[in-house]
This record gives structure tokens, sequence and C-alpha cells, in this order.
């Protein structure tokens, strides 16, 4: 589930390595993630990144909201707390998906690290 990936330049032949660590860190950080390593500066990608963040925060937002209606405060936190790692991990996944779509997209190789 968490595979690197190596994004070559097929002429400058520079190089940028992800591995396991970068799900954790894009989910955590989510568009900062994709602007610091998109080459492309601040463009599209880092928007759309931008937009997917909201996107997770939104859901997350509605889940409190909808659970704090129905379910016990007890069962509710429980809920947020086992959502927190599947969410960040979630958008890890979604962040350098992205990446490597773009990169794909403009040219460079893509290679399993």
């Amino acid at each position: 589930m968490f595979r690197g990936y190596r994004f070559e330049h097929p002429r400058s032949e520079i190089s940028i390595s992800v591995g396991g660590w970068s799900y954790l860190w894009a989910g955590l950080f989510g568009f900062l993630y994709v602007w610091r390593l998109w080459r492309g500066g601040f463009g599209w990608l880092v928007l759309r990144a931008f937009a997917v963040n909201l996107g997770y925060l939104i859901f997350y937002v509605g889940v409190w909201a909808a659970t704090s209606w129905v379910v016990p405060l007890r069962i509710q936190a429980l809920i947020l707390l086992a959502l927190i790692p599947i969410l960040i991990l979630s958008q890890g996944s979604t962040m350098l998906r992205m990446l490597r779509d773009a990169y794909r997209h403009r040219g460079w190789l893509i290679r399993p690290g």
C-alpha cells in the first residue's frame, strides 16, 4: 500500500524520491508537502491539493457535527480518534498519487523506489 516512487527527469536526470514516511508527511502537511515537492511552481496542482485538504477537513468536521447530536460523548471521542489516522493515511496517499500523476503528465519517468 505504501509504495515508494522515484521521479526522474529524462533530460536533466534530476531525481526525487518519496517513500514510506512520505505518506505520513503528506498526510499531515497536505498541500504544503505537495508545494515543497512540486517543481512546477505554485500552480494548479497546489490549488487542487489545497481543495483536497479542505475536503478532508469538511468531512472530519461533518462527522464531528453528526456524531455530536446522535452519539454519546465517549463514543464520539473514540470515533473521532479512530478517524484521525485513517484520514491522515488516506490524505497522504491522495497527495502522493496527485504528485505521481502530475510528474507523469510532465514527462518525468516514474520508477518504483
